[in-house]
């Protein structure tokens, strides 16, 4: 029983170290973007 906490603790702190790269893959594209458009537009 202690295994499968540590996988469902392991996978929870794999999932949720995923997901704050995708938010800041996400952060660091809109940033791009504005840069773009804020070039674009001059």
């Amino acid at each position: 029983m202690q295994q499968a906490t540590t996988a469902a603790a392991s996978s929870t702190n794999w999932l949720s170290r995923l997901r704050e790269l995708a938010i800041r893959a996400v952060e660091l594209h809109l940033q791009h973007c504005a840069v773009l458009a804020e070039a674009y537009r001059r």
